[in-house]
């Protein structure tokens, strides 16, 4: 991977507002600058693996802390309970435990088989699913099997997709930021909309960087291009797709907006 995507994908990282607020401090990091010894080619498609390694990298390059541990396993008697993210101290030399994610909801207002309306591209995984799990299982095991830890954090990033052309919600899930990162949602069958952005070009973000948007511009598509692309992609597959929408602001190509286009049948599984 080119380094300077990788720095980019740090960037955005440190400017992405936390996808959560309460319950747990939140670690904060910044000024932080990449040692040649992480420039890496992507070892993982999962975007949820490529978060993790960005972030002990950052701990890593970090003057206020000191990475004690990370993918700590926790097995008793035979059975693996789960797994410490990252254990490290800062400045007062706290030792404290941190859990990280980067997640990707949609906004899908109508009732339907999960019971929620933040739903990941896979139905299955939900906002409150998620939040539940992270405070109720993940975080406490320190408690118990890393006693050493006094402090828990959490570092939580991402976006929450809103759909086309509709009102935002006028009521959220408890533990969702007010200050989230937003994003537009779609259908397959809506594409053709993309292209009444004349001025803008899209990019494809690529698995596992669904962070900042590609830096290299020969990949940019014009509005017609990515509805052409789009359309053939879905003919071919129901993998749903993440596209950032660019302005040229200054002579640089500026992302106006991120895109998750979904099959026609999200989030039923059968219509």
């Amino acid at each position: 991977m080119k380094v300077k995507q990788l720095q980019r994908d740090i960037q955005w990282i440190l400017d992405c507002p936390d996808l959560l607020e309460g319950e747990a401090q939140h670690l904060r990091l910044q000024n932080i600058s990449i040692s040649a010894e992480d420039r890496f080619e992507p070892f993982t498609h999962k975007v949820g693996r490529y978060f993790e390694h960005l972030v002990s990298v950052m701990l890593r390059n970090s003057a206020d802390h000191e990475l004690h541990d990370q993918s700590v396993q926790i097995i008793r008697d035979g059975r693996t309970l789960g797994e410490l993210d990252f254990v490290y101290s800062d400045r007062t030399s706290v030792i404290t435990h941190c859990e990280v994610a980067i997640k990707y909801y949609l906004y899908y207002p109508d009732n339907n088989s999960t019971g929620s309306h933040f739903i990941g591209p896979n139905p299955e995984d939900t906002f409150e699913n998620k939040v539940s799990r992270l405070i109720s299982h993940q975080l406490p095991l320190s408690n118990t099997y890393y006693t050493k830890a006094k402090r828990r954090e959490t570092f939580v990033k991402g976006c929450i997709f809103y759909p086309y052309g509709s009102e935002l919600p006028t009521a959220t899930p408890l533990y969702l930021s007010r200050d989230h990162l937003r994003g537009t949602w779609l259908y397959a069958r809506d594409v053709a909309n993309l292209a009444n952005y004349t001025n803008a070009a899209y990019c494809i973000c690529r698995k596992p960087n669904w962070l900042a948007p590609p830096m290299d511009e020969d990949t940019f598509l014009s509005p017609r291009a990515i509805v052409e692309w789009a359309e053939k992609h879905f003919e071919q597959t129901p993998h749903p797709l993440m596209l950032s929408r660019l302005h040229e602001r200054q002579g640089k190509w500026v992302e106006k907006d991120r895109l998750f286009v979904v099959p026609d049948r999200w989030p039923h599984k059968h219509l």
